[in-house]
């Protein structure tokens, strides 16, 4: 008789922490589906950054290139943290079908250094302005500089981290710094 009462209060003891266990469950359960179901969504939402690169301003950047003075002859892309000579923005033109990477740098002004001599002040030199030409199709790779005065000619592409200096003739590859031509595309064959 006493092994049974033992027994009665092994299962007894078992069902109140059956009981505790699934009182325990029923509590946490919502907030473990809470927190499963953020993981998820930040998991799909950096799994379609990777694979799309959402960018949401990407249609937004040529609009106020164009309000601060660009001059645009059609649709143009500008990828994030690209910066241009705002003062002098109507001296940079860009054609259609150009695409410029993020973190670009376009300078249209630069000191005159023609009578600067030892002791002079670097700050009171004046500035010369010149144009920045981006023709039709052109593809400036990211992080790159491009300085006042050059044209990069239809379909030439600049590589990441380029310093133009010089202009880049059309259908070529451009990279370094100065920018050199290394690669000139030849014309279809029929």
């Amino acid at each position: 008789m006493e092994q049974n009462h033992e027994t009665f209060k092994v299962m007894e003891k078992e069902k109140r922490e059956h009981l505790k266990s699934n009182i325990l469950i029923k509590m946490l359960l919502p907030i473990y589906r809470y927190v499963a179901g953020l993981k998820q969504r930040r998991k799909y939402r950096l799994m379609t950054k990777q694979m799309r690169m959402i960018d949401p301003a990407e249609s937004k950047r040529p609009k106020y290139w164009k309000k601060c003075g660009v001059d645009t002859t059609g649709n143009f892309k500008v990828g994030y943290g690209v910066y241009f000579d705002a003062g002098n923005a109507n001296h940079i033109h860009i054609e259609d079908g150009v695409w410029i990477a993020s973190q670009c740098l376009f300078l249209c002004h630069r000191r005159v250094l023609d009578n600067y001599t030892v002791g002079d002040d670097y700050n009171s030199l004046p500035y010369k302005i010149e144009d920045i030409h981006l023709r039709r199709g052109c593809c400036i790779g990211m992080r790159s500089v491009v300085m006042p005065g050059v044209t990069i000619g239809e379909g030439a592409i600049i590589g990441v981290g380029s310093l133009v200096t010089k202009d880049i003739p059309p259908y070529s590859v451009a990279v370094g710094q100065p920018a050199k031509v290394v690669k000139v595309f030849p014309n279809q064959s029929k």
